[in-house]
């Protein structure tokens, strides 16, 4: 697809793959790439959302600390942020995507997958490709194996860490990436939406 402004909407009845991607233009040069930083206003919301986030094991609501520990997986020389598929029938690329623009950060849903992305100060500054794929899960792992292979510049089987080279908002790919951050979202908040209480 032609690149998509964040938050803005599109049609594609389809499943399929996406990423997020730091310009409009994959081989847009690195230099004018955006450095990492933390939207304050994002991340005073995450905390009061999700109050027993913890960072090292220990409770933490300090963003310089979670500023520290997240630029360790930023990758200045990478312009894809998070790659993500939709093969759901009810549930199609637009509708995946659009959960993604409306996701709280510290709630469980619609699109906890990728929530380090809500987090950045250049999130409005991002843009969304994305293509039709007869089978998005495979054709996402794919993507992210070579992701990986482009930006270490290493096969798979090279590497010892294989998570920590994902995408930055990637989080799992059948495997992990192994982080400090626990309790991302708040466990004993209970949905009220269509209760009388």
């Amino acid at each position: 697809s032609k690149p998509v402004k964040w938050n803005e909407e599109f049609k594609a009845k389809f499943n399929g793959v996406y990423v997020i991607a730091k310009t409009n233009d994959p081989m847009t040069q690195i230099a004018k790439n955006p450095s990492f930083g933390i939207c304050e206003n994002a991340f005073s919301k995450w905390i009061k959302e999700a109050t027993e986030l913890k960072l090292n094991g220990e409770k933490d609501d300090r963003i310089e600390n979670f500023k520290g520990h997240l630029s360790e997986f930023w990758n200045p020389n990478e312009n894809i942020l998070y790659i993500g598929q939709s093969s759901s029938k009810t549930n199609p690329i637009q509708k995946r995507v659009r959960q993604f623009y409306s996701h709280k950060l510290g709630q469980k849903g619609p699109h906890t997958g990728g929530y380090w992305l809500k987090l950045l100060d250049c999130l409005e500054n991002t843009f969304v490709f994305y293509a039709e794929a007869k089978n998005p899960r495979d054709t996402e792992f794919k993507m992210l194996m070579k992701y990986i292979e482009y930006s270490t510049g290493k096969s798979f089987y090279e590497l010892e860490n294989i998570g920590k080279n994902l995408p930055f908002a990637n989080l799992t790919a059948d495997f992990y990436k192994e982080h400090r951050i626990k309790n991302a979202t708040n466990k004993n908040k209970r949905k009220t939406q269509g209760n009388n209480v």
